[in-house]
């Protein structure tokens, strides 16, 4: 699903992009829920998941949808059931996946395809989860359910498929692990071999309590409200497409997380000649991929200079100054269980530190500071301004 493009240009500049392809093979014709009928600005309430073009709640328990632009309870990030920002756009849904004791009945989302399912080829299902602040647990089994004909359960009670005839239509994902990630999108995914004509998506949990895992979480700190005895998730990011390579259908592996273009900027001087100490070691910044704390193979030549470059003067002391780019900052502050994403200017810092100390700098002539965003090298909004920011500079002190 992921194209890797490398552009180079000699002595000068370095570019590694990654970019998502398009999702026009995507069966699911409103899969973030931006489409909306009527005006968003009147979603002050919970169970409005129909207000999302082409999604309905296939039981009377009626799912929920959030957004930016809605009110009260159903704004995202902040809700009643914590806060989340939407993976794309400005809205996302959430389900009911389980209650202790069947205390609450599940909740459900359901879609019609853009066009039936073809015999016999294997399409990939997929879509994003976060559990909600204020669920007490996490679960398995956030499974999808495709069908000819669309589900319409008239009482308020949960989807239980036992008949074999059934489950064959229900879609384990490939890892079916127990979700509890919040403060982040996690992907649910799972391969579905069509037997003609189906039509109809159904997502939600479809076992019983007791064939389903559960953990029980405890509430953070800095998060207001009481837990509820459920497991509550928001969705997003729905997709159905024809599988032609199983590594875009694998969820199991938790790859990294993608926030859009990555691009390391790399400015390469070709000559030492004419530039005094202090500019050497001026030049001799390391810049970073998006949301990465490791040296990338091409800044690798830089390190090697500066520190040739520090050996042969052992008196001289210098700064190691880590930055930040603004959009790491915020993306940060969106997923603060993200562990590798916090402080990422202060673990670059060591990371750079640890490499010049490896290769024979003494700890004494280092002094490490962390400045997060608060020094931009470029002000500008383009892929490769920002890349500008993801750096680590040097300077000599007495």
């Amino acid at each position: 699903m992921k194209n890797i493009i490398t552009l180079s240009i000699l002595g000068c500049l370095t570019i590694t992009t990654q970019a998502q392809e398009d999702d026009d093979n995507n069966l699911i014709d409103n899969p973030s829920f931006e489409i909306i009928d009527g005006k968003i600005s009147k979603l002050s309430k919970l169970k409005k998941i129909e207000m999302a073009k082409d999604w309905t709640s296939p039981t009377a328990m009626k799912a929920d949808l959030f957004s930016k632009k809605a009110k009260e309870v159903a704004t995202a990030p902040d809700n009643v059931y914590g806060r989340e920002f939407p993976m794309d756009g400005d809205n996302y849904a959430g389900i009911v996946a389980y209650s202790y004791n069947n205390k609450e009945p599940r909740t459900y989302i359901q879609t019609e395809f853009i066009g039936p399912l073809k015999k016999d080829v294997e399409y990939c299902i997929k879509y994003y989860v976060s559990l909600s602040d204020l669920s007490k647990y996490g679960v398995n089994n956030l499974g999808m359910y495709v069908s000819k004909t669309p589900i319409e359960i008239e009482s308020k009670e949960d989807i239980i498929f036992e008949k074999e005839k059934e489950i064959a239509h229900v879609v384990t994902p490939s890892d079916n692990s127990v979700k509890m990630a919040r403060y982040n999108w996690e992907p649910v995914c799972g391969i579905y071999k069509a037997t003609g004509k189906e039509r109809y998506l159904i997502i939600g949990n479809f076992k019983n309590n007791k064939d389903t895992k559960y953990e029980k979480l405890k509430k953070k700190p800095d998060i207001k409200g009481t837990q509820m005895p459920k497991a509550y998730y928001y969705v997003d990011n729905v997709e159905v497409f024809v599988l032609e390579n199983p590594e875009d259908c694998d969820c199991s592996n938790k790859k990294e997380e993608s926030t859009g273009e990555s691009v390391i900027y790399h400015k390469q001087f070709t000559s030492e000649d004419g530039f005094t100490i202090e500019q050497q070691v001026k030049f001799s910044t390391i810049y970073f991929d998006n949301l990465k704390t490791d040296i990338d193979p091409i800044m690798e030549t830089d390190l090697e200079n500066l520190v040739k470059l520090l050996k042969e003067n052992p008196e001289i002391k210098i700064e190691v100054n880590a930055h930040a780019d603004k959009d790491e900052v915020v993306a940060a502050a969106k997923q603060p269980d993200n562990e590798k994403w916090q402080k990422i200017d202060e673990k670059r810092a060591e990371v750079i530190k640890e490499y010049l100390v490896k290769n024979g700098i003494d700890e004494s002539r280092l002094i490490v500071k962390s400045h997060s965003s608060l020094r931009s090298a470029s002000d500008g909004t383009t892929a490769l301004d920002k890349a500008k920011n993801r750096r680590v500079e040097f300077k000599i002190v007495e």
